[in-house]
């Protein structure tokens, strides 16, 4: 559990406490079962599959089937080798803050605290040093 959950789990009700940690365990994704479905099944968008994003993974494998997916799905294969892992967390931080706003007691608590997010205009490098706008 990452600090952002420990930090919800104190706005949960202590009865409450040990069925959000059961969902949470239930419904967040593993960084590292999405890293190696990634490395053993990205080109054709098994990740995708994991994370729910079923449309992507068809996308991917209808590409790759058609002759266009090494000019498609390689290269997002390889950015997604890179960046699964970010993703993963923060499919489950997402995760913690739906949890948590569902088992707050009702009207004695303020709302939990939303997941941190990177300002719009804010720049990141990629792995290749060109930077890329934050969503």
């Amino acid at each position: 559990m990452t600090p952002y959950v420990e930090t919800l789990l104190q706005y949960v009700r202590p009865e409450s406490q040990g069925a959000f940690i059961y969902d949470y365990r239930r419904f967040a994704k593993d960084p590292q079962v999405g890293l190696i479905l990634t490395i053993l099944l990205g080109i054709v968008g098994g990740e995708s599959y994991y994370m729910g994003e079923w449309k992507r993974g068809i996308l991917m494998t209808l590409a790759l089937l058609s002759g266009v997916g090494v000019l498609v799905s390689g290269p997002m294969w390889i950015v997604r080798c890179f960046t699964i892992s970010n993703e993963c967390e923060s499919y489950n931080d997402y995760l913690a803050y739906c949890l948590a706003y569902r088992y707050l007691p009702l009207g004695t608590t303020p709302e939990p605290p939303a997941p941190a997010q990177a300002p719009g205009n804010q720049t990141r490098p990629n792995i290749s040093g060109v930077p890329v706008p934050v969503r």
